[in-house]
């Protein structure tokens, strides 16, 4: 059974690694998916660790594991990508509608535009900040 187990993770695993979301969204469920996968994969590991167990359960376990590891932290990268991309996207933004403001304009015609601009680059720096664990 625990061996069935590890071959169905690995299985879903590689499935999931064959795919190439796109979205921010798409990252960050699969970062999801694959952090459970881990859990998993864990639990099965312990699982593993009986008295009667095998040499060769116990590797093919931590195989499972190590597996489902590479896979969270491809997924990780890509989510701390997305945050990254996310801030500079705001950034330009905010820098953009800064150099659009015509030299004859007042602040108070341009102030509500880049405090929304602004409030974008707050967001996106807070989400980072939140993945790092700030």
């Amino acid at each position: 059974m625990r061996r069935a187990t590890g071959v169905l993770v690995g299985l879903m695993i590689l499935g999931t690694a064959a795919c190439s979301s796109e979205t921010p969204e798409e990252n960050t469920q699969e970062a999801c998916s694959a952090a459970e996968e881990l859990t998993v994969a864990l639990d099965n590991f312990d699982m593993t660790l009986s008295p009667d167990a095998t040499v060769d359960e116990v590797m093919d376990a931590r195989e499972s594991v190590r597996q489902a590891w590479q896979e969270l932290d491809a997924a990780a990268d890509d989510v701390a990508q997305d945050r990254g991309q996310a801030l500079d996207d705001a950034w330009s933004g905010l820098e953009d509608s800064i150099d659009d403001v015509s030299g004859d304009a007042t602040i108070a015609d341009a102030a509500e535009s880049l405090r929304d601009d602004a409030v974008e680059v707050q967001e996106a720096r807070d989400a980072l900040a939140d993945d790092l664990g700030c």
